[in-house]
């Protein structure tokens, strides 16, 4: 039995933790190359909780969920790193962020990711460009897998909230690391809607770094506004 602490840096909605890096810890508890996480209560933070066969339990408590799972998903052209960084120049979620604290795409924070997107001219896919820093958790020349779990979760539920709200919380994640995310190097972000059922809403998001696709990622989000 092995046991997975969020620490309150790593938050998403204040008091909890962010839905990319808790899936992240708990998916690297699963022996697979892409894993499915849901996540069935909001995560505590500064608390170690336990793993058993796959389920993260505070206390009594489930937490989330993980098993490995299957993730056909094509990527759509990558933009330039000029056209991502004009994409995000227009970002309306800089000033009108549900949740601005957040680790991972907070414009109040300045130990984050801050992965912040825009729409692309002309196509229905956000961009941004993330170059990451010493100050992201790393192993010297990569950030962790989590960091990039958690960097693939926030730039998806920016097309699903253009302009910020209502608010939406990560329900099911599934995601897949393909080629280490480097420190100091420009990576693009890219996201997309899939589609909506209600209160639900479906997105998906892609890491593409100099040599390829870092990693890429399908989100189920649920609304709380």
């Amino acid at each position: 039995m092995s046991t997975v602490t969020v620490a309150s840096r790593f938050n998403g909605p204040p008091g909890m933790g962010n839905g990319g890096y808790s899936a992240g810890l708990l998916a690297a508890q699963v022996d697979a190359e892409t894993v499915s996480v849901r996540l069935r209560r909001p995560v505590p933070l500064d608390r170690a909780m336990e793993v058993r066969d796959g389920q993260l339990f505070d206390g009594e408590t489930v937490i989330a969920s993980a098993e490995p799972a299957a993730l056909d998903l094509e990527i759509p052209e990558t933009p330039t790193l000029d056209e991502a960084l004009k994409a995000s120049a227009k970002v309306p979620w800089r000033d009108r962020h549900p949740f601005p604290t957040c680790f991972g795409c907070g414009p109040n924070r300045e130990d984050g990711i801050a992965a912040l997107l825009g729409p692309l001219d002309g196509r229905a896919e956000w961009a941004g460009v993330w170059t990451p820093t010493e100050t992201l958790p790393n192993d010297g020349v990569s950030v962790l897998p989590e960091i990039v779990w958690a960097a693939l979760d926030c730039p998806s539920a920016q097309p699903v909230a253009p302009d910020g709200g209502p608010a939406f919380v990560l329900g099911t994640f599934v995601a897949r690391t393909e080629l280490p995310v480097k420190l100091g190097v420009d990576h693009v972000l890219l996201a997309w809607e899939l589609g909506r059922d209600g209160r639900k809403a479906y997105s998906a998001s892609a890491i593409i770094g100099p040599d390829g696709v870092c990693g890429r990622a399908r989100a189920v989000w649920v609304s709380i506004g």
